[in-house]
């Protein structure tokens, strides 16, 4: 084996130096059959590359783990979030009460102006006191001076949920009722 690599590591500086200097290149003035010795032996030398090959195992290539995506938002999370927050019975949050019920106070607004064909100005005021929908709980979550009906503050005692939590779900319900044609 160490003769290979002596062999290998000669001809390769004889090489370099034919390419160097054009007087050893005429000096080694290669023959056909030196030319061909030459290429038998890197044909003898492929084989035997190939054989080696084919005697080892193969394995699978793990890919590794994959690259992880960023989550993307959803939309609608950050209200589902201040929603669940605000609807809890707990004490305070009554800033982010009264923000979300202004929202959804004013989407009710514009679902109801579009729907009767009336001002803002009628539909507002058909919010403010109840007569924008049938449902006595979506009525209440606008109207300060009228109550919840008596089975949902029940409700809400015995499951442990506030009363906003029923009248925003109720509100939204009927917006969304109005929106598609009253089909609910």
């Amino acid at each position: 084996m160490r003769f290979l690599v002596v062999a290998g590591v000669v001809a390769v500086a004889v090489g370099l130096l034919a390419a160097l200097d054009r007087g050893v290149a005429a000096a080694i003035s290669p023959t056909a059959t030196v030319v061909t010795l030459i290429g038998v032996l890197g044909v003898v030398q492929g084989i035997r590359y190939a054989n080696a090959r084919r005697d080892r195992r193969r394995l699978p290539t793990d890919p590794g783990e994959p690259e992880r995506r960023a989550p993307a938002a959803v939309p609608g999370a950050d209200l589902d979030e201040r929603i669940a927050r605000v609807a809890s019975p707990g004490p305070g949050g009554y800033r982010d009460r009264r923000d979300l019920r202004g929202r959804v106070r004013g989407v009710a607004i514009e679902t109801v102006a579009r729907d009767r064909d009336c001002p803002r100005e009628a539909a507002e005021a058909a919010v403010d006191d109840g007569t924008w929908t049938d449902d006595p709980v979506a009525a209440a979550f606008f109207d300060a001076r009228t109550r919840y009906p008596l089975r949902v503050r029940l409700s809400a005692t015995v499951r442990g949920r506030s009363r906003y939590w029923y009248g925003l779900r109720a509100a939204i319900d009927e917006i969304d009722r109005i929106e598609s044609g009253g089909e609910a």
